[in-house]
């Protein structure tokens, strides 16, 4: 039905073509409904979403995660419409005072799990905590030297990014596509010749740890600062599992608050340095909120404390589901990235997908069979070829109860629907009876 849509749309007539069609589909099925219509729709809209997520789906996405009961249980929806401006004790608002509560048990939580003094919580995203770095740790015409887009370098390190949007010069960080690292060989000369304010690791693919110390220290030789993106492994992080940014000698670690960690959506900006702290503080509020979510806060804190204490044992079951997958989906004929190095040592695993057509064609083949993830480039690959890769994330069937015994099931789902070519139609009932066994 969508296919023969007229590919006009309303909201977006400059989306890709694809996003179009599906726009102008919606618009037309959507259009001038009444409030009753609005909430039907929005209703079964959520509905659906739950089921294919919550009951049905196998969720492999590295960027998802699913509360525990008890932060789902401390969120509560109308804190987000109370304006809290302020520091707690000297706020422009009244009555705030069961707020304050939260807005010091939050980042108490949130530095202690991740090894740091402060952590500055009120920041909506893992892009909005990278931009009060660069405002307040670099200034417009500063360079920022980051990981190259196909080595997993975020967006929002890049200059389309929040790093444009501060005005930084953005230059790509020399890399080891074998090593899955910065080249430290080359690091050294690259930063004296380029001088970088800033220097950004970490990415939205990290199958293997940064050498952090050895970063800092060519970092330190002229005069840079060392920002970590923890936004994937910040569960691991806490979980003292993977690596510990700050302690290995990061200035900053920025950082997703669900992804990995498995709390509500947002972001912290974590470091053990107290000037760093009242500048990214300041850039928080008033440079980029005014008013924000403070329904994050309980869960947030919540999910934090939780860590502290099963942290680990989590971390182990994402690692040991990772290992799991990746031998099962080589067993099964797969090209899984990095077979010399054991696969990963993380929670995330990549394949290359050339042979399916790609990582976005092959992942809209799997979600058909119920099997939910996402492409990404791999490091290595050509510039300008379209993002070969499939990339796998295992902490949310983690913490939905699957093991390994699963994860070896799902290999085959995804041999069935990749390599066989068989019906997603067919394999979606095994999907589901693997979800909900």
């Amino acid at each position: 039905m969508e296919d023969g849509a007229d590919e006009h749309s309303r909201i977006a007539p400059w989306a890709p073509p694809r996003a179009r069609r599906r726009l102008a589909w919606l618009e037309s099925a959507l259009g001038g409904l009444d409030a009753d219509g609005v909430a039907k729709a929005a209703g079964e809209a959520l509905a659906g979403h739950l089921r294919r997520f919550g009951e049905d789906g196998i969720v492999l996405y590295a960027g998802t995660n699913t509360m525990s009961a008890r932060a789902r249980a401390a969120c509560e929806p109308a804190l987000a419409s109370r304006p809290s401006m302020g520091w707690p004790g000297e706020k422009f608002q009244t009555g705030l005072e069961e707020l304050d509560v939260l807005e010091v048990l939050a980042p108490l939580q949130v530095a202690a799990v991740m090894g740091g003094g402060f952590a500055e919580v009120r920041l909506q995203s893992a892009t909005l905590a990278n931009l009060a770095c660069y405002t307040a740790l670099a200034r417009p015409g500063d360079t920022v030297a980051v990981l190259p887009e196909a080595a997993g370098g975020h967006a929002s390190h890049h200059a389309q990014g929040a790093a444009g949007v501060r005005g930084l010069r953005v230059v790509d960080l020399p890399y080891d596509a074998g090593g899955f690292d910065v080249d430290h060989a080359a690091l050294p000369g690259f930063l004296r010749a380029h001088r970088p304010a800033l220097v950004v690791v970490g990415a939205s693919l990290m199958l293997f740890p940064h050498d952090v110390s050895r970063i800092r220290a060519a970092c330190d030789e002229v005069g840079a600062l060392l920002v970590y993106d923890a936004s994937h492994v910040a569960g691991l992080i806490a979980g003292k599992r993977f690596q510990r940014p700050l302690d290995e000698g990061a200035h900053v670690v920025t950082m997703s608050t669900y992804k990995s960690f498995g709390g509500p959506p947002g972001s912290a900006v974590v470091t053990r340095d107290e000037e760093i702290a009242r500048r990214v503080s300041e850039a928080a509020y008033p440079g980029l909120t005014a008013n924000y979510d403070a329904s994050r806060l309980a869960p947030l804190a919540v999910t934090a404390a939780e860590l502290a204490e099963d942290g680990p044992a989590y971390a182990d079951r994402c690692l040991a589901n990772a290992t799991a997958l990746a031998a099962a989906l080589a067993g099964e004929g797969f090209a899984v990235v990095a077979a010399e190095r054991g696969w990963t040592a993380s929670h995330h695993v990549a394949v290359d997908a050339a042979a399916f057509g790609g990582g976005d064609e092959a992942a809209r083949r799997l979600a058909a069979g119920g099997v939910f993830l996402s492409g990404i480039g791999l490091p290595g690959q050509a510039p300008g070829e379209p993002m070969r890769g499939l990339r796998i994330g295992t902490q949310e069937v983690t913490r939905r109860g699957l093991g390994p015994d699963a994860m070896r099931g799902i290999a085959v789902l995804a041999r069935r629907l990749l390599i066989d070519a068989e019906d997603p139609a067919k394999v979606l009932p095994d999907a589901v009876a693997l979800r909900r066994p």
